[in-house]
């Protein structure tokens, strides 16, 4: 156990979505976290959650197909036996239609559309799927990562079984990222330490998958022993800033647009 993590007691505890907001903007953060202002979900944020939740379904559909297969020797002579029939588009195609979340959007028009094109997303994702043989492990696991005094919460979207040890992979429906922002990502260095936390076996990829309506863009990387110090180095580090009561903003035009308490924010750029 490396130091540090021997002085874990627990003081603070957040979720890596809020480690992650408190990056993009400690006033953004004040204002979700600290102040709790409600706000409704957007579009953007109800298709991703639409497309997650029918893939975490999908998963646990995997997983049990799995167990089938692994128990049908024990069931030979059973007169019911386990559904061991291929999964589909078509199998698909019917979780995203029970998993579509219709609100966020404007009109009923904007929502049917997503529907449309939440079809097109998992058409090629079934298309990435089914090019080679897959063991899934894990399906939307939380974890805990203790940091110093600290602790970093999660949910893996999903592990698979890799020859070397583990696959982690996170489903995103933005735009594709560079390698190097991937090979820097300070999520899938979380992800890594929670993966190993959950199962005791080593990391050896991680791979963010970009879902989008072209195609699926899967960016791998992986972590060394040394990225996963630097990046406790940089949780401590905001932990820190966090615990001093730092909620200075960080505006940019960028970063403005998109957030939801730009009326209410006086140091808005937008």
């Amino acid at each position: 156990m490396e130091a540090g993590i021997e002085r874990y007691t627990s003081s603070v505890t957040l979720s890596y979505s809020q480690l992650q907001l408190y990056r993009r903007c400690p006033k953004q953060y004040e204002f979700a976290v600290i102040k709790k202002i409600g706000r409704p979900i957007n579009a953007g944020e109800s298709f991703g959650a639409s497309v997650h939740n029918t893939l975490k379904k999908w998963g646990e559909l995997e997983i049990e197909r799995q167990q089938s297969v692994a128990s049908s020797q024990l069931l030979l002579f059973a007169e019911e036996k386990p559904d061991q029939s291929p999964l589909t588009t078509d199998h698909l195609l019917t979780l995203w239609h029970q998993s579509f979340i219709v609100e966020g959007y404007a009109t009923r028009a904007e929502a049917d559309a997503a529907r449309q094109r939440g079809e097109k997303v998992l058409r090629a994702f079934y298309e990435w799927w089914q090019a080679e043989p897959r063991r899934v492990l894990i399906i939307e696991k939380g974890f805990e990562v203790a940091v110093d005094d600290g602790t970093i919460t999660g949910r893996l979207d999903r592990i698979e079984q890799h020859p070397d040890g583990l696959h982690v992979i996170d489903f995103k429906t933005g735009a594709p990222r560079t390698q190097d922002e991937v090979d820097a990502d300070l999520q899938l260095s979380i992800y890594a330490m929670g993966a190993v936390q959950l199962l005791a076996v080593p990391c050896a990829k991680l791979t963010l998958l970009f879902l989008g309506e072209e195609g699926v863009t899967a960016m791998t990387t992986m972590r060394s022993e040394g990225q996963l110090k630097d990046a406790k180095i940089q949780i401590r580090a905001l932990i820190d800033r966090l615990e001093s009561g730092d909620y200075h903003p960080t505006p940019s035009r960028e970063k403005c647009r998109s957030c939801p308490y730009r009326s209410v924010c006086s140091a808005s750029a937008v």
